[in-house]
């Protein structure tokens, strides 16, 4: 057979994507590694040296920093665990009542950005002007803030706050699928209550326990936006911050900031690694049940309501709060609400944001790198899903090793990384709208893989293979058997990943232009400039309310795909 023949459209495309997967991955890596072990000179890179890993391992500080990323992301993972795996248990196996709307307000939570989640709570709990310290103060007669957010309790605080509805997402479907009936038969053979929970229920959600502890370490090590705001005001300093700064400085240290990139690296890489191995054998634990089968829920009887208001409380303190600060000092200038300050509302703080120079196209910008990332992700992703979980290819699996490399990577190596790609590579997209999608691409690669692979796993080959003895070609098989079937988790996979490219800061601080500030990098901006608070929280506000709005439509998606299933 000629190359010719043998290069089909279809072929070609999936080539095209392997290639370009390799591509998004391993570049990046390659300049982080080859920066890492060069000379910083002010013509780029210059002779190989292992310095910058000297200086790296040798500052005083690097002890503390250790210290403190290690502790900030074992407190903050151990309460997410805890919090997400309380309310995963309350609204899969329970009778309490308001279950449903326990799920779409973790929904909301997991959609607003850390950024404003920080600042949220810098405005309602800082010992000099938050409004809550205020408040204790006056009630209770204290002549000092009682609580201070600037701190590593108050970091590991607002980190869990915003990643437990993350926790309860990943431990939500393993409570579902859970045999109830296991637990009944310990209770008939004599076991109490805790003894259930320690040898039965515990055991068979050991894997989904593991693996979500584990992705939250990862996620919780690689935070920016926590520590940039609430921890370096104190001093407190974590990798990523270090990272930061190290590229801010003038001129910017890039050697110093790969030895301490590939040092975090190896840690997200050593958890991920573990995570993948928790996940690897999870099929041992799994309960066997039928396509019918529907868990019965646990009946509370007295304790329903209790359980409900507690549950409703971490909802109001975690989200509720937050909010309600950053509507109220959107609308007025003074600090503490109170009753009397209504005939101070206010809309100049709207009225700035929507005249700020950059605003506007900071909003086009968020807008298009969200959905032409999204749109490049799904398609991705669902090409190397059929590619991995339906040809013969020999080494197909390594594909889908190489999409979820990016998971292990955090996104302030993933911008600094491309950063030194395409200031090396002659490819004319430093400064432009394009380095910032193929940060997106990278960043969010991993999750189209995993929707698609989820959505394609539930539909039959037989399907494909009638099609094809129909005369179907692979490209009609695609549009007219495969893509209808999937487009519910299709849509939700464009979703999701909508709202994660128009929330993203950390990559696109080190890749955003004048001419290519998203919402992210304005928000940041105003908060560094000080002035006024309202500001900051009415561009706060203009960014949720779309998110929510979103995540409505997510919820929507979401009932169609478990109908369908």
């Amino acid at each position: 057979m000629r190359f010719s023949e043998w290069l089909t459209v279809s072929r070609f495309v999936i080539i095209a994507c392997a290639l370009l997967c390799l591509w998004l991955v391993f570049v990046p890596l390659a300049s982080l590694l080859y920066v890492a072990f060069a000379e910083d000179t002010p013509e780029g890179p210059g002779a190989f040296t292992f310095d910058n890993f000297i200086n790296a391992y040798t500052v005083d500080h690097l002890w503390n920093l250790v210290e403190n990323s290690v502790i900030f992301a074992i407190g903050s993972s151990a309460l997410t665990l805890v919090v997400g795996v309380a309310i995963a248990w309350v609204v899969e196996r329970t009778d309490a009542p308001g279950r449903s709307i326990f799920h779409g307000l973790s929904l909301i939570a997991f959609a607003i950005p850390g950024l404003i989640i920080a600042m949220a709570w810098a405005l309602t709990l800082s010992p000099n002007i938050g409004w809550g310290n205020d408040v204790l103060k006056s009630m209770f007669g204290l002549t000092e803030a009682p609580f201070d957010i600037f701190t590593m309790g108050g970091m590991i605080w607002v980190l869990s706050s915003h990643y437990f509805p993350l926790a309860y997402l990943l431990m939500g479907p393993a409570f579902r699928v859970l045999d109830i009936r296991m637990e009944e038969a310990a209770v008939v053979s004599g076991a109490k209550n805790w003894q259930v929970t320690r040898r039965v229920t515990m055991p068979l959600l050991k894997p989904a326990l593991l693996s979500t502890l584990l992705l939250i370490f990862v996620r919780a090590i690689e935070s920016f936006e926590v520590p940039l705001l609430l921890g370096q005001p104190s001093g407190i300093n974590v990798f990523t911050t270090e990272i930061r700064d190290a590229i801010a400085e003038a001129p910017p240290e890039f050697g110093y900031s790969s030895a301490l990139g590939l040092t975090l690296l190896a840690i997200c890489i050593i958890g991920v690694y573990f995570y993948r191995r928790a996940t690897r054998h999870a099929e041992a634990y799994a309960t066997i049940t039928g396509k019918g089968y529907m868990p019965t829920p646990l009946r509370l009887g007295v304790w329903r309501w209790p359980v409900t208001i507690m549950t409703g409380l971490v909802f109001v303190l975690a989200l509720g709060l937050p909010l309600f600060t950053l509507v109220w000092q959107s609308f007025y200038f003074k600090t503490v609400p109170n009753v009397d300050l209504i005939k101070d509302f206010t809309l100049e703080s709207y009225v700035y944001i929507l005249e700020y120079p950059v605003f506007l196209s900071g909003l086009k910008n968020s807008a298009m790198l969200g959905a032409m990332s999204a749109t490049i992700v799904v398609f991705l992703g669902f090409v190397m899903a059929w590619i991995v979980q339906r040809t013969r290819m020999k080494y197909a699996w390594t594909l889908d090793a190489i999409a979820f490399i990016p998971i292990a990577i955090p996104s302030v190596i993933i911008g600094a990384s491309i950063l030194f790609a395409y200031l090396i590579l002659p490819i004319p997209v430093y400064n432009t709208i394009w380095i910032l999608l193929i940060a997106y691409v990278t960043m969010y690669l991993p999750y189209g893989m995993r929707f698609a692979s989820g959505g394609m796993i539930q539909i039959h080959k037989e399907l494909e293979e009638v099609a094809e003895v129909s005369g179907a070609t692979l490209m009609q098989t695609f549009r007219r058997v495969l893509m209808p079937l999937m487009s519910p988790v299709l849509m939700a996979a464009w979703l999701y990943i909508f709202v994660m490219g128009v929330r993203e800061l950390t990559a696109s601080l080190f890749l955003a232009g004048p001419t290519t500030q998203v919402l992210g990098t304005i928000s940041l901006t105003l908060w560094e400039e000080g002035g006024s608070f309202g500001n900051v929280a009415a561009i706060s506000v203009i960014q949720i309310v779309p998110l929510v709005m979103i995540v409505g439509l997510m919820r929507y998606m979401e009932n169609k795909v478990s109908k369908r299933g």
